[in-house]
């Protein structure tokens, strides 16, 4: 029996950041992390001695079962074939199970949506694990999913950022749905690491120099047409920042990747039309590779910022239902930099909500109103992921 205090956690990505496993640290001796494909990073922060990362094997075979799985996922009546691929995948990956059934845990936490496979990896783990689990869940859409739904249903605790999340997923699944489940409602795990959120050098307002309200767009990306089926149309900026640049507002976009309409940049072309009122900016490092010292100084750069823009909602689209209802990660960013971000009145039923009790944020009925931000009393929101993890592992 290990005397070592271990977390054991499931999910798609190798972590959150680095950054949040120093958080960890402080709690858990060691963590191993399973998961199902890990991304590009720079050297480890961390002692390898302290976080073990152990990758679902590139196999030929895993990828096509993989493939049908999610091919399948959203179709209720033919779960069963997924509940027999997952029988398969199981076979195929038994010395990877066998891993995992070997790691002496203090605790279990699973997460963080229903894009990042980490339903997945439970569900194929699930039979090894001997501890109670604790599914943290963040983001997920409106169509059935069967993995979402079997790693819900299995494990132990489920943590939710909002009740309205919850409400969510009883319309989708019925409203017995956590019925004799431990919830927990009111965490979210892109809360910021400590090393973080105390190394912020906050900057000089750009507003001090010119009067002006200067919003800040943070994206990874940006499309040029509302043209992408995926996304319908949430990543096409062009018209809001239009609106925002009338209403006198200057607009900063940090951005990593532009997708051209018909081989066209259309910010460009918009930067070009507006001088000293619309910048495209320089792209920050604040990926889950990013070092703690890169995200630092990220949020250095907002901190010149009065105004960060969270939602670009489209209506009419078929995740604009969650949309209304979730919290951006870029939320806990702007929070960290002490840049206020600005909510659309009856835009978003939670945040509208955390705004009025904590005054953490500005809500506007037009883009003229933004003006107001440089006088608002704001309160910056910024947990730790120590208070997090604290908290949902009653620690």
């Amino acid at each position: 029996m290990s005397h070592k205090k271990i977390l054991l956690k499931l999910g798609g990505r190798k972590h959150l950041g680095e950054e949040r496993w120093r958080d960890a640290l402080n709690l858990f001796d060691e963590i191993y992390s399973f998961c199902s494909y890990a991304e590009p990073s720079h050297a480890w922060e961390i002692p390898s001695d302290k976080v073990h990362c152990e990758v679902l094997p590139k196999t030929t075979l895993n990828h096509f079962f993989f493939r049908v799985v999610n091919k399948f996922k959203s179709k209720k009546r033919l779960s069963w074939i997924i509940t027999f691929l997952l029988s398969v995948l199981r076979i195929l990956n038994c010395g990877y199970i066998k891993k995992v059934k070997s790691v002496d845990v203090a605790a279990v936490l699973c997460s963080y949506g229903d894009y990042d496979n980490s339903d997945f990896m439970f569900c194929l783990c699930k039979n090894v694990i001997d501890k109670p689990v604790v599914r943290a869940y963040k983001e997920t859409r409106p169509e059935y999913n069967y993995l979402e739904y079997t790693a819900m249903k299995s494990v132990d605790k489920i943590v939710l950022f909002d009740v309205k999340l919850k409400e969510f997923l009883e319309k989708k699944y019925g409203s017995d749905f956590f019925a004799h489940k431990k919830v927990i409602v009111g965490y979210d795990e892109n809360a910021l690491p400590s090393c973080i959120l105390d190394g912020v050098h906050y900057q000089e307002k750009l507003s001090t120099a010119d009067g002006k309200v200067h919003l800040v767009i943070l994206s990874f990306r940006v499309d040029s047409a509302p043209n992408r089926s995926r996304d319908q149309g949430r990543y096409y900026y062009i018209d809001i920042i239009k609106e925002i640049i009338s209403a006198g507002v200057v607009v900063h976009l940090h951005c990593s990747k532009y997708n051209d309409d018909k081989g066209v940049n259309r910010y460009k072309e918009l930067q070009a039309e507006n001088p000293g009122m619309f910048y495209m900016e320089e792209a920050l490092a604040m990926k889950y590779s990013s070092s703690t010292e890169e995200w630092i100084n990220s949020c250095d750069i907002l901190s010149r910022y009065d105004a960060g823009l969270l939602h670009n909602i489209v209506d009419e689209s078929s995740v604009s239902e969650f949309d209304g209802i979730n919290i951006p990660h870029r939320f806990f960013t702007y929070e960290a930099a002490h840049v206020t971000p600005i909510l659309k009145r009856g835009e978003n039923i939670v945040l509208g909500r955390m705004f009025e009790e904590k005054r953490c944020g500005f809500m506007y009925n037009t883009f003229s109103d933004l003006p107001g931000i440089l006088n608002a009393d704001i309160e910056y929101y910024t947990p730790s992921y120590e208070d997090y993890l604290k908290a949902i592992f009653e620690l």
